[in-house]
């Protein structure tokens, strides 16, 4: 036992570079699942207005999270397995039987787990605290307190516990399966020369064609969100094959090409990468979708964060927004006033006018068509110009074929449309007090002025509806009272009764939650890409180190070996960014999409969002690539 004991320790030390940084990854991600899990069992998060929405969202990101860390150990430690084939080969040769190697795996495994344990504990505690203040600053809310509960621990004990489990399961059985001599000559065997599956390639691209088509014809409607995930399905799918049967077809194309190819820096490089594409594909596949996910997690994140302000005003204009049936009575307003009384609430600035309950549909070719919950993009209610110039002091006059809209997105106003048959001249509008999303739906509302109420029902023939809405001057809790009591005594609910505090608070807990456990997420992510990115340039180090050696014996100088080192990393490791940028750019206009159904129709602010987000992990990538590249040529000429 001691002999075992002493050689997994020497292994690990002799091994310490690749050992330290896997140790260094895995103790991150597992003291950032053990925030979540903190999260998750947080009595202070759970008691919070609004804390269940938190609660729920970070179980899906910590599975995520436990998923990502699971798939990028198996990959570090089969790198790194692949590495001491031929020291555990050589170990068999001398005595040592498959018990003993056994042995000897699992005691590496026991050290790997105790290091990665002890330093993700040191780092989760350490950071827990600093974690809350920054959901307490995101959420808007006070009284949030991290706790030192022994659930989280004993569930981050386990759960690792049971991850280093497989792994040691996984080296045990691929070891069962291999020859002494092949595990002695394993690490040094090059890759097979890959077969050209050009219709694997064809295919690859025709499915992403097809996700990109989908993504950017994407409506702001009920689909808009499956047929995303669709989307982002044939992306994911076209990416895989596009990598490794695509680039295997591009480099045999390349081969074929003797002014191209037999160049110093293009024969080194292609004719080396060919020989690993397989391989080299999927990691770089993984690479490219992981920058993509991180990219839509930042620009979704951040612009609903960012807009939660103009959500807010759209849902509420004023303070305090009602919706009724029939308008109040002297009764109802004396009602009314009697409650803020109660609540200490002071109303002002009430504004009421009547308008037609909003009709779902879309707009086709300056033609509003009547359209199911599905397909609907729009909601279109009418009022009287008599009201709107009383609202907006304004003194317009229109005909009967004349009509005023008001909008989100006033650039796209035809000067004429057609609604129900009719044709109407469009003067679009600046602004408008009372433009409010309507029942809080998840489609654009459009406001319509006509002429007189007959106009009005012609152009949407639904009943009648009285909105009121006033600021108050009132404490936060004091307003939330007055818009519940309301709710009772009028039986209304938070569509028709809605308050700005209370949806703010909600928007603020949903949207900075969201915002938090994104970042958490997108720290993972780009923790297991930039160590993607380091082994398999490790990898690649090791494959190329006795090539570039045989080459610089029969004459290849060090600069000519530098320029083709150069010409091959950059060929390969930034196609994943280039790509990941490419997926982002299609995809924005179906999170513009997406997002309109949070009411978000700010599409500069998302396009801001977005171009500083690749700028950011562009920058990153050029950094970690350049750092790589460094290990690299450090190995080729080693």
């Amino acid at each position: 036992m001691l002999i075992h004991l002493k050689l997994a320790k020497s292994t690990l030390f002799r091994n310490k570079q690749q050992y330290s940084l896997f140790v260094f990854a895995v103790g991150i991600l597992l003291a950032l699942n053990f925030i979540f899990l903190n999260l998750m069992n947080n009595t202070t998060l759970k008691n919070s207005s609004n804390g269940v929405y938190v609660i729920a969202m970070t179980r899906i990101c910590a599975a995520f999270v436990l998923f990502l860390s699971f798939i990028f150990m198996f990959y570090v430690n089969s790198f790194i397995m692949k590495q001491r084939n031929g020291e555990l080969g050589l170990f068999n040769i001398l005595g040592l039987t498959r018990g003993d190697l056994r042995l000897i795996i699992f005691l590496e495994n026991c050290f790997l787990y105790l290091l990665s344990l002890i330093l993700g504990l040191i780092l989760g505690t350490s950071f827990l605290k600093l974690a809350f203040l920054i959901l307490q600053k995101f959420m808007h809310i006070k009284g949030l307190q991290e706790q030192f509960g022994g659930l989280p621990f004993v569930q981050v004990v386990i759960i690792f516990m049971i991850m280093f489990g497989f792994i040691f399961l996984y080296d045990i059985f691929c070891l069962q399966k291999i020859k002494p001599m092949a595990l002695w000559n394993q690490a040094y065997q090059g890759e097979k020369r890959p077969k050209n599956h050009w219709l694997m390639g064809i295919l690859g691209v025709l499915l992403l064609a097809g996700g990109y088509a989908i993504a950017v014809s994407t409506k702001p409607n009920l689909n808009s969100l499956v047929q995303f995930i669709f989307a982002i399905f044939l992306v994911v799918i076209g990416i895989y094959l596009t990598f490794i049967a695509g680039s295997i077809t591009l480099f045999s194309f390349l081969q074929k090409r003797p002014q191209f190819y037999y160049r110093p820096n293009h024969f080194i490089s292609i004719s080396g990468m060919l020989y690993r594409m397989k391989q080299n594909g999927a990691g770089l596949a993984s690479i490219c979708l992981l920058c993509t996910t991180i990219l839509v997690t930042l620009i979704t994140t951040i612009s609903v964060y960012q807009g939660t302000t103009e959500i807010l005003k759209l849902f509420n204009p004023y303070d305090v927004m009602l919706t009724t049936n029939k308008p109040l009575t002297a009764s109802d307003q004396q009602r009314l006033h009697v409650l803020a009384q109660a609540n200490q609430v002071q109303m002002k600035s009430p504004q009421k006018i009547k308008m037609t309950v909003p009709t779902p549909g879309i707009w086709k070719d300056n033609k509003f068509q009547l359209g199911n919950s599905a397909d609907s993009t729009d909601t279109i209610t009418t009022i009287t110009l008599a009201d709107y110039n009383r609202l907006e002091q304004q003194q317009r006059q229109l005909k009967a074929h004349q009509i005023l809209i008001y909008t989100s997105n006033q650039k796209s106003q035809p000067k004429n449309v057609i609604i129900n048959g009719a044709s109407y001249q469009v003067t679009p509008l600046k602004h408008f007090k009372l433009y409010y999303n309507y029942g809080h739906s998840i489609w654009r509302p459009i406001i319509i002025v006509s002429a007189n109420e007959q106009v009005a029902q012609q152009i949407n023939h639904q009943p009648w509806q009285y909105v009121q809405g006033f600021n108050v001057e009132a404490e936060k809790a004091n307003q939330q009272k007055f818009a519940q009591q309301i709710q009772q005594k009028f039986k209304l609910d938070v569509t028709r009764c809605s308050d700005y505090a209370q949806n703010e608070s909600i928007f603020n807990a949903y949207f900075g939650g969201l915002l938090f456990l994104g970042i958490i997420t997108c720290l993972a992510m780009t923790i297991t890409a930039v160590l993607l990115i380091y082994y398999k340039q490790v990898a690649e180090g090791y494959s190329d180190q006795k090539r570039f050696v045989t080459m610089q014996q029969v004459g290849l100088s060090k600069a000519a070996a530098r320029k083709a080192i150069h010409s091959q990393v950059l060929t390969v490791f930034l196609l994943p960014i280039i790509m990941a940028i490419v997926n982002t750019i299609f995809a924005l206009p179906a999170i513009i999409n997406v997002l309109k159904q949070f009411s978000l129709y700010n599409q500069r602010l998302i396009t801001l969002v977005t171009f500083c987000s690749i700028v950011i992990l562009a920058v990153a990538y050029i950094l970690v690539y350049t750092l790589t590249t460094k290990t690299y040529e450090h190995l080729v000429h080693a």
